[in-house]
């Protein structure tokens, strides 16, 4: 057998998947994520922090610098989130389906879609984002569908089928 490395503890992280989501926080080419950059990022999702929150996210990631993380250092804090998001998976998907139904009112319509989507660099039409309820809820016998809207239960399912 082979030796078990850091990126076997992602199990369904890919190396791809963590450089996407590295890009996404880390603004520039330095090949680091700055404190600034992280806070921005983290605001961006919908979590603010404190400077002494992202200090504190920093030393955790292992970071001998106070301001930034490296891709390594990036990995093995995503890999320990990954552990504790196995443990966690109902209220990780949660806090995801959360971010999206901003009204709260428990269903993700066209618009919070497109917005969340946007929040995460991924702008859409209108025409678009049409679609991806209409895929997300093709396989659904909700009675949502006429109401273009996609509910906890059928969100869970969907962001689930790639895990598993």
């Amino acid at each position: 057998p082979r030796a078990k490395t850091k990126m076997d503890d992602a199990d369904a992280m890919s190396e791809s998947t963590l450089r996407e989501a590295f890009s996404f926080f880390a603004k520039d080419d330095s090949g680091s994520i700055s404190a600034e950059d992280l806070k921005e990022a983290m605001k961006k999702m919908g979590n603010a922090l404190t400077d002494a929150e992202v200090k504190d996210i920093i030393k955790e990631a292992g970071s001998t610098k106070t301001n930034s993380i490296t891709f390594a250092q990036f990995t093995r804090l995503m890999t320990v989130g990954a552990r504790a998001i196995d443990q966690n998976e109902d209220d990780v998907v949660r806090t995801a389906f959360e971010l999206f139904n901003k009204k709260g009112d428990g269903a993700i319509d066209a618009k919070e879609m497109q917005e969340g989507l946007a929040t995460f660099g991924m702008t859409l039409t209108p025409r678009e984002t049409d679609l991806v309820i209409a895929e997300a809820t093709l396989t659904s016998t909700d009675a949502t569908l006429a109401n273009k809207v996609i509910k906890f239960d059928l969100f869970k399912k969907v962001v689930s089928m790639d895990s598993h």
